[in-house]
């Protein structure tokens, strides 16, 4: 009986708990445990290593607005440094948000994972109101299919390994930023943000996306390996603004910027098959940058199509200036900068159709 008795007990030990309830101060899961229904986070909660926080389909997470110190961030929050498997679906999302009757952004603190290297998944989730959405330091993470929406910023990570597919960052304070990661971003739609997404010392793969209305820049990579593809760029002040970057542009739509197009300071990447519409300063402005720009379409741009500002020469021959002699500023007009030639131009676009939208 004794035996049976401690037999049952570690059963009961090793089974998932089931979870609809309220946490309260430091706290901590010390078994794999699942959350459905509503659950009220008080305090912070920490999932330890070797544990596992499941979250089923259509469950509500609601953190308590706490700021000990005024600075207008939220300090509650769920601190992952074990395994998080949240799960939704279409029909029944998951949500994060705040208990707060009027919310703000800030209430909460993030989704926090610290050195939480297994397979996190968080799917069909919405997160909104805490000063990061989302956050990784040492982590990795895979987000899909989720909205990140009036959350200061709407994800951030560090030295992680991060994906983000099929994912909409909406009016947050910052959309996207991370730094010393490995980054891939597909089908996203980062838009109404202060900057929509900026990085550092990282590798990116941005594909199939829509960066707009982002109101100081819509992508802004600074000493990074990048390739960009097939995106769309609309009405942000900077579209592409690559420093110290290498890599590959190809295939994107970058139009209604309030600067240029595209900035390339100090990079060496290829650009082709671009299309640079109605970028009010400029479609390209050329900073000691090296590499291919050709096949692209640039149509209508404000002051020049392209401009030179360095003392790397562009080559800009084989483009489509739009059937007109392209308005170039360059080393003729401002002692000391390089040339740019443009002497051979294509007799008709390489991108006539725009990048359909995702949604």
């Amino acid at each position: 009986m004794r035996l049976f008795s401690l037999l049952l007990l570690l059963l009961l030990l090793a089974a998932p708990v089931l979870a609809d309830e309220r946490y309260e101060g430091e706290n901590s899961l010390f078994v794999d445990t699942v959350w459905e229904g509503e659950v009220e986070i008080d305090g912070i909660l920490t999932v330890p290593p070797g544990v596992t926080l499941e979250i089923r389909p259509g469950t509500v997470v609601r953190f308590t607005p706490f700021d000990s110190n005024g600075d207008g961030i939220g300090e509650h929050e769920l601190f992952v440094q074990g395994v998080l498997k949240a799960v939704g679906t279409a029909e029944a999302p998951i949500l994060f948000t705040s208990t707060a009757a009027i919310p703000a952004p800030g209430d909460w603190g993030a989704i926090n994972m610290m050195a939480s290297e297994e397979e996190n998944l968080l799917a069909h989730c919405r997160i909104e109101y805490g000063y990061r959405g989302f956050h990784a330091h040492f982590s990795r993470a895979a987000l899909q299919d989720c909205l990140l929406q009036h959350n200061i910023r709407g994800a951030q990570f560090q030295e992680s390994t991060v994906s983000l597919r099929r994912c909409q960052l909406l009016d947050n304070g910052h959309g996207l930023q991370f730094r010393n990661s490995d980054v891939t971003l597909e089908a996203l739609e980062v838009a109404r943000s202060f900057w929509g997404v900026r990085g550092l010392y990282s590798t990116v793969a941005l594909r199939d996306s829509i960066i707009a209305k982002n109101r100081a820049g819509g992508v802004h990579l600074r000493d990074s390996t990048v390739e960009i593809t097939r995106c769309r760029f609309d009405g942000n002040r900077r579209g592409l603004y690559l420093q110290r970057s290498e890599g590959r542009v190809n295939g994107n739509w970058i139009a209604s910027s309030r600067e240029y197009g595209i900035l390339l300071e100090k990079s060496h990447c290829d650009l082709e098959r671009n299309r640079l519409i109605l970028n009010q300063r400029g479609g390209l402005k050329w900073v000691d940058a090296q590499g291919l720009f050709h096949r692209n379409d640039l149509v209508n741009n404000g002051l020049y199509a392209a401009v030179n500002e360095g003392t790397t020469p562009l080559d800009a021959r084989g483009n489509w200036w739009g059937g007109q002699a392209p308005r170039l500023r360059d080393g003729r007009h401002r002692p000391g900068d390089a040339l740019i030639d443009a002497s051979v131009a294509s007799s008709a676009p390489f991108f006539p159709e725009p990048v359909t939208k995702r949604r």
